[in-house]
């Protein structure tokens, strides 16, 4: 109630309650003085939260009643968010001893880390925006994980993925510095240990056009490892038709971002209607580092544009595809065709929030 002011209730007029000029005044002050402790105004001295000031006068019972109620609620404080720099990254908690104890049972099984081995193996990293080593450690995720994936304005951001990321991967470091393909490989290790590797989904059949549900073992998709010959100095190359030079590397989480905040500005600057979208291109510029000596992005995206279509379309399939990351084809079987056919593993809503699926009497048997 700190922020509450007492004030007196309309009542109908009684004439027994009609007061002279002094004893007017003498409630008037009492009633400021009242005033000025419910708020604890500085002039007045007075405050309910200062040991040692009383109210006086014919203070209503309502008022002490809700003075009360207000240092209780500063005193009982059921839970809290870890400050910003608790690397525990685990919401703090009190309450009963029950509470307690299903708390650490639930934390003993969430709290479990898988040593994992990223596709790059860390050859991309410093130590810092990655591991040398290009092993982290991963857990689960839990209910706070979800409601981060359920935020709106996080996930239109970009930041949701990250966010999850950071939470879950026990070493400190930003995950918006991982290249892509790493990126990628802890998505769905991380979909299969916090739910199960079973994805279910509907494709179309594409020889009958009809859709069918499927499930895809996310375990059964292969995985290429960096190769010993592959690395840093190995990000150059040279176009097929008109032979220019031109060094590179490898997309990250943060060019993710800045791809998206491009998309906006297009959006909001011009008439996509008549407008050509050059996504593709900037995306591609901004993987570029040099060509020929030309450093400057904005350059580098206006030459993109005269080059051949050929050496367009061999510096992006460079770019995007190096020799390893895990293989996202997955063959399906049409159950209407009675032929397999590949498709790209679709990373739709249930990727994250799978449907429960009910069971049936022979699955209880």
């Amino acid at each position: 109630m700190s922020d509450e002011t007492y004030r007196p209730s309309k009542q109908p007029i009684n004439s027994n309650d009609l007061r002279g000029p002094a004893e007017n005044q003498a409630a008037l002050n009492e009633v400021t003085s009242m005033q000025n402790a419910a708020r604890g105004d500085s002039h007045s001295g007075a405050s309910p939260d200062v040991p040692g000031i009383q109210i006086t006068g014919n203070v209503p019972p309502q008022f002490l009643a809700a003075q009360q109620q207000s240092k209780n609620k500063k005193v009982n404080v059921g839970r809290q968010r870890p400050a910003a720099n608790d690397n525990s990254k685990q919401i703090q908690a009190a309450g009963s001893n029950q509470f307690e104890n299903l708390i650490q049972r639930v934390r003993s099984n969430t709290n479990s880390y898988e040593k994992i081995v990223l596709p790059s193996k860390g050859k991309f990293y410093d130590g810092i925006d990655g591991p040398r080593d290009g092993i982290v450690n991963l857990r689960p995720m839990t209910g706070e994980e979800e409601r981060i994936l359920a935020t709106p304005r996080f996930v239109k951001q970009g930041r949701a993925i990250n966010m999850i990321f950071n939470r879950c991967i026990m070493e400190d470091y930003d995950s918006e510095n991982f290249i892509t393909q790493d990126r990628t490989y802890l998505l769905i290790y991380l979909r299969g240990i916090s739910y199960t590797p079973e994805y279910d989904v509907e494709v179309k059949c594409p020889y009958t056009d009809r859709k069918f549900a499927t499930v895809i073992d996310l375990n059964s998709l292969y995985i290429d490892y960096c190769p010993d010959n592959f690395g840093t100095s190995s990000l150059e190359d040279t176009l097929p038709t008109t032979e220019l030079h031109f060094k590179y590397r490898l997309s990250k989480g943060s060019d993710e971002r800045l791809v998206q905040e491009h998309q906006e500005r297009r959006v909001k600057g011009f008439d996509t209607a008549g407008q050509s979208d050059d996504t593709l291109l900037f995306r591609t510029a901004l993987m570029v580092d040099e060509i020929e000596g030309l450093t400057d992005k904005l350059e580098i995206q206006a030459l993109l544009q005269e080059l051949p279509i050929n050496d367009v379309a061999y510096l992006r399939n460079v770019v995007n595809t190096p020799p390893f990351g895990v293989d996202t084809t997955v063959e399906i079987h049409s159950p209407f065709a009675g032929q397999d056919f590949e498709i790209e593993l679709p990373l739709e809503a249930d990727f994250f929030f799978p449907r429960a699926k009910r069971k049936t009497n022979s699955d209880q048997a």
